[in-house]
């Protein structure tokens, strides 16, 4: 009976205790399970901010990339237009260099056929100089000297002579 005895009781704790502890063990599995569903409720509420932010930084960059490329294009674009300014302005300046030199290689030629060309005046000039020549020959001019002192530079008839015979 000893055993009996002994054996009731020790069982009697073990089985209260047992039960004991499983109110005491589900309670704190509930617990527990409701910090992790907490904890899985915050971490799900974080990843959703979190993607939502991911999402609107991965905006930015498609839209910063777009940008770019627009900017890149328009300064494509006017690296070429700066080029064919350059390469025209070029054309430019040698043409112009090129007609001026033309030009002045021209004006010589152009001014020596005019004076070749022109038609000689009727009638004035050759009086005018028969005028001039009778007034140098003359021993008193009237055109050359207004005072009555013969002009070193004089031609008379006698020079003319001494020049012939000499």
């Amino acid at each position: 009976m000893r055993i009996d005895t002994l054996f009731t009781p020790l069982a009697l704790i073990v089985i209260l205790a047992m039960s004991g502890c499983q109110e005491n063990e589900n309670q704190r599995l509930a617990a527990m399970s409701e910090r992790h569903e907490q904890r899985q409720a915050e971490q799900s509420r974080q990843a959703a901010e979190l993607h939502l932010e991911v999402i609107g930084l991965q905006r930015q960059v498609q839209t910063n990339i777009a940008e770019i490329g627009r900017q890149r294009d328009a300064l494509e674009s006017e690296r070429r237009i700066v080029a064919s300014e350059r390469r025209w302005d070029s054309l430019t300046s040698t043409a112009i260099a090129n007609v001026g030199l033309l030009l002045a290689c021209l004006a010589p030629l152009v001014l020596a056929c005019l004076l070749l060309l022109r038609s000689p005046e009727s009638g004035d000039e050759p009086a005018i100089a028969e005028i001039l020549l009778n007034d140098l020959t003359a021993t008193r001019p009237s055109l050359a000297n207004s005072n009555n002192k013969p002009s070193p530079r004089r031609l008379t008839e006698n020079e003319n002579c001494s020049e012939k015979s000499t």
